[in-house]
């Protein structure tokens, strides 16, 4: 009869056990989805807000060159110019410059240890 509380005393802990480690990896990858998550909305913003920056800038850029070579559409296609070698330039580096420092930084989020 002890035995038979022993046991079932066991199994109540391993299934108690078992309830736990499961409830801890669900909170592990909310913590980490949410992480990466908002890492994204944030690089997001920040690529937005600095998308517009650079079109005032360009504007700015092309404006000064046009007043400086007495004609517009030469400050404008300068700097249309500069974006099409800026353009071909990541893509021919893709890879190294974009693609790999995303999943780097993505693998980083997803991989973070609690003392990091």
């Amino acid at each position: 009869m002890e035995e038979q509380n022993k046991l079932e005393k066991m199994v109540s802990d391993i299934k108690e056990y078992a309830e736990t480690r499961f409830d801890i990896i669900v909170l592990n990858t909310q913590d980490k989805a949410t992480h990466v998550i908002s890492s994204i909305a944030t690089s997001v913003i920040m690529g937005v807000l600095g998308f517009f920056i650079l079109i005032f800038l360009s504007i700015g850029g092309a404006w000064s060159l046009g007043e400086y070579f007495n004609s517009p559409s030469i400050g404008f296609f300068s700097v249309a110019g500069f974006y099409l070698l800026v353009t071909i330039l990541l893509y021919v580096n893709r890879e190294k410059w974009i693609k790999m420092p995303i999943i780097n930084s993505i693998l980083k989020k997803i991989t973070f240890h609690e003392n990091d």
